[in-house]
């Protein structure tokens, strides 16, 4: 018989023992109800922690894109080319021209600093913000809504076709704003009348109203049709930059990286930033938190982990004269030791598995029923994403801390001296 086989069955004989005192057998479960719980309460935080990244993701990525492509100076007046050069390399799902321009809104009663985003209808991107239109409205008729009732300077009602503006709820809500009601815009560049210098003023009307679940997007951004956007501020034929969507959004990186190689050789001053990049501050900031919640969550099967070791100490001394006799008939130290190590471990899997079950079935009841969060929130329930890595990672991770834990008890076993076990035997 190998020493391994040995110690295997000792520990085995030893861990499902009849004959065990009622207190190391209680110490016994509640180690594996610690390491249980310590391991359930990280697969649910991580999970929930992976289900925010993902929304965030989503949502950030829906209101913008994977990629945004812009020049230095601020204006691409040759889009087409550059759109046609872009949409040609791999991995690049669409291209869509947008301007981008900062305006004052003033209703009868408020006034508002949003920024303008013109967008080309039929393009991915006027698709996207379809998505997010409430009251099943169209994006067609928000970019050329129907003529509206005005009121000239003769106080006289008469029809009028303003261009349509599509803001978003939480503006509306903040401004009293609502569908087909006039609305000014202000440019902050100004023109030369025989008055001096004035601001561009131009009246449109509220046509559709959008909800993307991002609050600071819907109280401070607005769209409008981009020849509508390139006629009121000037622009001529030019455009700020493209929205670029990726077929992989893990790949977005590689992608800029190809975008700005064949545009440099275009022309310079492009260049292209993927999602990770425009939103670093955001993304760094919940890395760290995960990583944060991860490490203080592990201190919970640490400490955990401690139980196991007074376990196997109890059970050490409960063992002292079987251990002696073992070594007076030829185990080795490392066998010995290796027969508590084995028990530690069983006792730490055990507890292991009972977590990753009661934390699968834990976001499981998350996911089916929910748990309603505060409306300042982007979603309206605590979102749960399950990843097999989140199980692995946090399995290894106290697998491994549940394997330290054996190593004093078994040295201990190991260092026992059977002339002093036994002499009063």
């Amino acid at each position: 018989m190998s020493s391994f086989s040995f110690s295997r069955k000792v520990a085995f004989r030893y861990l499902w023992s009849k004959r065990s005192e009622a207190f190391i057998t209680i110490l016994t479960v509640i180690s594996v109800i610690g390491v249980a719980l310590g391991v359930m309460a990280l697969i649910i935080t991580m999970a929930i922690m992976e289900g925010f990244e993902h929304e965030m993701r989503e949502k950030l990525i829906g209101t913008n894109s994977a990629i945004v492509v812009k020049r230095l100076g601020g204006k691409i007046d040759n889009w087409r080319t550059v759109q046609e050069t872009v949409a040609g390399i791999e991995g690049v799902e669409s291209v869509s021209p947008f301007t981008l321009s900062q305006v004052l809104l003033r209703s009868d009663e408020r006034s508002s600093g949003i920024l303008i985003r013109g967008l080309e209808p039929g393009s991915a991107s006027a698709a996207q913000l379809q998505g997010f239109l409430e009251d099943d409205q169209k994006i067609e008729n928000a970019f050329n809504p129907p003529p509206i009732t005005v009121i000239d300077p003769d106080n006289n009602e008469v029809l009028a076709n303003l261009p349509g503006l599509v803001i978003g709820r939480e503006l509306a809500d903040q401004l009293n704003l609502l569908l087909g009601q006039p609305v000014s815009l202000l440019s902050p560049s100004v023109s030369s009348t025989p008055f001096g210098l004035m601001p561009r003023f131009k009246r449109f009307v509220i046509s559709a109203t959008y909800s993307s679940g991002l609050t600071e997007y819907e109280s401070g951004l607005a769209y409008m049709a981009l020849a509508e956007a390139q006629n009121f501020f000037r622009l001529g034929d030019t455009v700020n930059g493209f929205e670029v969507r990726v077929r992989d959004l893990d790949r977005s990186s590689i992608v800029a990286q190809k975008i700005n190689g064949e545009l440099s050789k275009l022309a310079p001053g492009f260049y292209a930033q993927d999602w990770k990049e425009t939103n670093r501050p955001l993304w760094e900031a919940m890395q760290l938190e995960r990583t944060v919640y991860f490490l203080v969550l592990l201190l919970i099967i640490l400490v955990a982990s401690f139980s196991i070791i007074s376990t196997l100490v109890m059970i050490v001394l409960e063992k002292r004269k079987d251990i002696a006799i073992l070594k007076t008939m030829g185990a080795t130290s490392g066998s010995i030791a290796r027969i508590f190590q084995i028990q530690g471990t069983i006792i730490g899997a055990f507890g292991i598995s009972l977590g990753l079950l009661a934390g699968y079935f834990g976001c499981v009841g998350l996911q089916r029923y929910g748990f309603p969060l505060p409306s300042a929130f982007p979603m309206s329930t605590l979102p749960v994403r399950m990843e097999p890595f989140i199980f692995l990672v946090t399995g290894g991770a106290a697998f491994c801390i549940c394997a330290l834990a054996t190593i004093y008890p078994a040295l201990r076993a190991s260092r026992l001296d059977p002339v002093e076990v036994l002499r009063y035997e």
